[in-house]
């Protein structure tokens, strides 16, 4: 299924009678429709120059996350979860930490809950998360009462740069796409791993990190695009920072083919779940939106400018 923005009108609630489910469908997979142009109104709540909406290319994501924002992406990821991999893949990402039930994680950018919910479920440890975003950490900690796991998770909501970390308290810190909306990364860094307690502690980071002698459209095409501030920055940076916090370096794999295939897959069954039902003209907004914000990370880790990192790193003492 191929990525990519089709340049073609979609219109707004009723400049168009193509259905939006089908509109959304042709947009996704690049090709237009033809749909008829739009009558012209004589109301003075339509546009007077009778210019066509603005095609998905010119869709900007809203600043922040909405509730219609989040039900979308779940929608896409699953519930609790506003990026790809899901369970297995969070599982995956802190296989490693040896978290028993007396043990506590530490997790930046908890999103909507999703991830700390399944590693309490199969490691039956304590989570305290940060969220930076109240519609989200709003969402984590209703769907941990409605889990029954409040009592083991405690969702924070703050800036990063602001949050307070208990001193050599976790087993474990998991950075979840965290240190690319972060100006000071140091500082954020030497927290956390101030945090983690003595002994062998775990810290995973998994970020999008830059390589900027390649395809720069494509990396401001990402930037431009985020909806928010972005400090991007490259591996050796990120090592080098570790280094500085004292931590062991143990891997630093590139994901970035594999999670081009988590997007594609995750909008392929999004696609298959809307077919043949209703979908309003709200929420097809709100879906090609946000399939043009994946569009553009998609393309820039296929430039190669944007990279995909898993690093886990260890501390000892």
């Amino acid at each position: 299924m191929a990525l990519q923005i089709a340049l073609w009108p979609f219109g707004r609630g009723g400049s168009n009678d193509t259905p939006i489910k089908q509109r959304f469908h042709a947009w996704w997979n690049g090709y237009d429709l033809h749909a008829k142009p739009r009558a012209r109104s004589t109301s003075k709540k339509e546009d007077d120059d009778g210019a066509p909406a603005p095609g998905p290319d010119q869709l900007e994501l809203v600043t922040g996350w909405t509730g219609m924002r989040r039900e979308v992406a779940e929608a896409v990821w699953n519930v609790g979860f506003t990026v790809p991999g899901g369970d297995a893949y969070v599982e995956e990402l802190v296989s490693g930490c040896t978290l028993t039930a007396a043990e506590t994680m530490l997790e930046i950018n908890i999103g909507a809950g999703g991830g700390a919910r399944t590693v309490i479920a199969r490691f039956g440890n304590y989570v305290t998360g940060y969220e930076k975003e109240a519609e989200l950490a709003r969402e984590a900690f209703d769907q941990a009462v409605i889990h029954d796991l409040d009592g083991k998770l405690d969702v924070k909501v703050g800036p990063y740069e602001d949050i307070v970390i208990k001193p050599r308290y976790f087993r474990a810190a998991l950075l979840r796409d965290a240190l690319c909306m972060v100006d000071d990364k140091e500082k954020l860094l030497g927290k956390v791993c101030d945090g983690l307690k003595g002994g062998e502690a775990h810290l995973i980071v998994t970020d999008f990190l830059i390589d900027p002698s390649k395809d720069p459209a494509a990396l401001m095409s990402w930037i431009d695009g985020e909806g928010r501030p972005v400090y991007p920055w490259t591996l050796a940076e990120l090592k080098a920072c570790l280094r500085k916090q004292g931590v062991t370096l143990r891997t630093e794999v590139d994901e970035s083919d594999r999670y081009c295939e988590m997007v594609t897959e995750g909008w392929a069954k999004y696609l298959a779940a809307i077919r043949g039902k209703e979908v309003t003209e709200e929420v097809g907004q709100q879906a090609m939106a946000e399939a043009a914000y994946w569009t553009r990370r998609v393309s820039a880790l296929k430039s190669g400018a944007l990279r995909y990192y898993v690093i886990k790193a260890v501390r000892i003492g």
